[in-house]
């Protein structure tokens, strides 16, 4: 299957959904005035994609900062993003997590997905960034660097997401052709094993399981998101144009609740790790070695998707030139703020 095809293929699926059911109204939107202090509460349904970086929301909604916004969240727990994405799209779910290539994808197919609010802040450019995910390389793989993933069996969420891509730009930067790397995709809690066994030799895995892939023999030899999106945001929440349009005073009050989340996150890291226990079903042991994006900047900026359209128009066929600022609520920008 053509790198083109994939960039198609995994928006198709939520044209298809968007077609199916319209983004309609929601329950929150009879009751938006309550999101902007009128005393009652409106409850909304925030699609995640479990890992670490989820601490902030876990732990914001168990101490009170989204209640305190008019707000009671319903987590849905879902690894598949393209489910996602369908999801807002059709008012399944008012907020969900994407990535800046799904809003990117979702657009370019003509499905109005817009970013509210960060996951976990924008990727610190330091030295040893605590973004929880790596490139880590096998035992007994002969990868010592990005360099050598040429022909090279690679682990990866997703055939062409984020993860893909910035592994694809760090091997590119080093000579490889990256057409010549094979692609495996396994969710992030097969890899470690399947690293061990050596039926894969490299991954691009996400806190909390990077722990588990070292333990069982694998080396970190990069950190891709961090190395390829400096200062950028690339892990957000999103709605639909038409959620904005119908409930803006929800929208502000969520988008609010996720930056007094991730400050508040930030101060207690040792509380919001033990939210991992309780809600990923973590040991106390590998919570405590979960990692995120802690004490950046908790604000959208537009610059990842800059970046990630160049990555998707040089590696994954895309064509549609679309202005970033566009796929952006204006409201989540900190220039705004």
């Amino acid at each position: 299957m053509s790198r083109k095809a994939l960039l198609a293929g995994g928006a198709l699926l939520a044209a298809t959904a968007l077609l199916a059911g319209c983004a309609g109204s929601s329950d929150a939107t009879s009751t938006d005035g309550a999101a902007a202090g009128g005393g009652e509460t409106t409850k909304i349904t925030v699609a995640t994609n479990p890992s670490s970086q989820t601490a902030p929301i876990y732990l914001g909604i168990q101490d009170g900062i989204f209640a305190k916004h008019g707000l009671e969240v319903e987590l849905v727990p879902q690894t598949d993003v393209a489910a996602i994405i369908s999801g807002v799209a059709s008012g399944q779910y008012d907020f969900g997590f994407a990535t800046v290539v799904h809003v990117i994808n979702a657009n370019a197919n003509d499905i109005p997905i817009r970013a509210v609010a960060t996951v976990e802040g924008q990727q610190k450019a330091e030295e040893e960034p605590d973004e929880g995910n790596a490139l880590v390389a096998g035992p007994d793989s002969g990868i010592a660097s990005a360099g050598d993933l040429g022909g090279k069996t690679l682990g990866v969420i997703g055939l062409s997401s984020l993860n893909t891509l910035a592994a694809w730009d760090m091997a590119a930067k080093e000579g490889v052709d990256t057409t010549s790397i094979n692609l495996v995709q396994l969710p992030f809690g097969q890899m470690p094993a399947a690293l061990a066994a050596g039926d894969i030799d490299a991954a691009v895995v996400q806190a909390p399981f990077i722990a588990e892939a070292e333990a069982a023999g694998a080396t970190i030899i990069g950190k891709p998101n961090v190395e390829t999106f400096p200062d950028m945001a690339v892990g957000l929440y999103t709605t639909s144009q038409n959620y904005i349009d119908a409930n803006p005073d929800t929208v502000k009050a969520f988008a609010d609740a996720m930056v007094e989340s991730q400050e508040y996150a930030t101060a207690n890291i040792d509380k919001a790790k033990e939210t991992l226990v309780t809600n990923l079903g973590l040991t106390e042991e590998a919570a405590k070695a979960a990692k995120w994006n802690t004490g950046s900047n908790p604000y959208v900026n537009v610059e990842g998707f800059e970046t990630a359209k160049k990555l998707l128009s040089k590696y994954a066929g895309l064509t549609k030139d679309l202005d970033v600022n566009e796929l952006v609520w204006p409201g989540a920008l900190e220039e705004n703020n």
